[in-house]
């Protein structure tokens, strides 16, 4: 576990057949920025930046995790990605155009009022859990095949 300010964050990798329906269903452009906000082992930003050629970042408190990160950003030769270690709550991430998320609901709650100051039209791309008092614009149900399990994706747009 990694502690955000107060909260204590679980590192709970989403599986990799959930990340690639989530970026399928932002489907970011190679001018595109796409932020993961606890982008944990970088499994989101790496096929972003890898399958998608958009500009992918990610930011993650956990320095070991960062430096792994960073290394499999060089093994694999990607241009495009990056990652940063910092805190998810402080970051601004109000240029995204595509902002990937895994995060308990009670983090989501707090970060409400950054996900409302994001530019008109970028998509918000929820992993299991709904955006407390925002409604999303679509929800898909996927059963994973590495977990064996449901997951919900939620896609929020921002207008």
């Amino acid at each position: 576990m990694r502690r955000e300010g107060r909260r204590l964050l679980p590192f709970v990798p989403s599986p990799r057949d959930v990340v690639e329906k989530m970026l399928s269903i932002a489907d970011p452009k190679p001018d595109e920025l796409l932020v993961d906000l606890g982008s944990g082992d970088g499994r989101i930003i790496l096929s972003a930046a890898k399958d998608y050629r958009c500009w992918a970042l990610g930011i993650e408190k956990n320095e070991n995790l960062v430096e792994l990160t960073r290394k499999k950003i060089a093994s694999m030769g990607l241009d495009k990605a990056t990652v940063l270690r910092g805190d998810l709550y402080s970051y601004d991430f109000s240029e995204a155009d595509v902002l990937t998320l895994y995060l308990l609901p009670e983090v989501l709650e707090i970060l409400v009022p950054k996900f409302k100051k994001m530019k008109k039209g970028a998509r918000i791309v929820s992993h299991d859990y709904m955006i407390p008092g925002l409604s999303p614009s679509e929800i898909y149900e996927l059963r994973s095949m590495e977990t064996s399990r449901p997951h919900r994706i939620y896609v929020y747009l921002v207008k």
